[in-house]
């Protein structure tokens, strides 16, 4: 439990988040496959004292596999509705790949997710994928509520315009941030935000992922200024497969980091 109502279920690299509602669980991310559900997911809540079966919905980031193929077998064993973007819908339906969720409910920029008195607003952040979608929601620490986001994708593409879409994705969603009141960062992937050595901090009094306002900004401008590098070596030579990473620490002593490859389709 990284908030009072919000868990992390990790194989590592890769964490599924649960936001628990008092009408049940919306699963962000869905893990590597259905063992991994059987193994991680459904143990891990159990531990929590969470009910597994209240499972909801289940948000799928983007369509790639380590975030999608769990979503069915949630679906099939819980009855937990799918959702994801229409636009990574319709990539997921040319694939042939395996554990591949039946279609069942799209996302709409800006959609309000309500399941008991939580709400959790998704937009759309393409650029990772075409179809990527990233949460803000109200969390809850020690009884103080925390409104928190959770950036859906952090490999940045290879193709210099889909760079560019995910920059103004990054800028829109800071602006997203902002007016939300953002002030706590979150990932579904451990090693893009020291996530794993920030649950190990974790104290009945301190918690690293509450980093305020100005340093949520401040992560979303380490991935701007990252792009913005990655677009600027794009132009000076198509052959760069130079990895960066921007890191930062914040003003609580946190060190959080924004990293992505060329090659990651994480």
């Amino acid at each position: 439990m990284i908030f009072d109502d919000v868990a992390v279920l990790s194989v590592g690299w890769l964490s599924a988040t649960a936001i628990l509602t008092s009408g049940g669980i919306i699963l962000i991310d869905s893990l590597t496959s259905p063992s991994d559900v059987q193994n991680t997911i459904v143990p891990g809540l159990q531990a929590l004292g969470a009910d597994p079966s209240t499972i909801k919905y289940v948000v799928v980031t983007h369509a790639h596999p380590d975030h999608y193929a769990g979503a069915q077998y949630l679906a099939d064993t819980y009855g937990a509705r799918v959702m994801m973007s229409p636009t990574d819908w319709t990539t997921l339906a040319s694939s042939s790949g395996s554990n591949i969720p039946t279609r069942d409910l799209d996302i709409t920029d800006g959609e309000q997710l309500t399941l008991g008195s939580t709400t959790v607003t998704l937009h759309y952040t393409p650029g990772h994928t075409p179809g990527t979608v990233s949460a803000v929601f109200p969390v809850h620490w020690q009884g103080a509520a925390h409104t928190a986001m959770l950036w859906g994708g952090t490999g940045v593409p290879t193709a210099t315009a889909d760079k560019q879409t995910y920059l103004s994705s990054a800028i829109s969603f800071a602006s997203t941030m902002s007016q939300a009141g953002v002030d706590v960062e979150l990932n579904n992937h451990a090693f893009s935000d020291y996530g794993l050595e920030r649950i190990a901090e974790l104290t009945s009094t301190d918690n690293p992922f509450i980093v305020g306002t100005s340093d949520t900004q401040l992560f979303m401008q380490v991935m701007q200024d990252m792009l913005n590098g990655r677009i600027l070596e794009d132009q000076e030579s198509s052959s760069s497969t130079t990895v960066t990473t921007a890191a930062f620490t914040t003003s609580t002593g946190t060190a959080v980091a924004a990293t992505a490859a060329h090659t990651c389709s994480c």
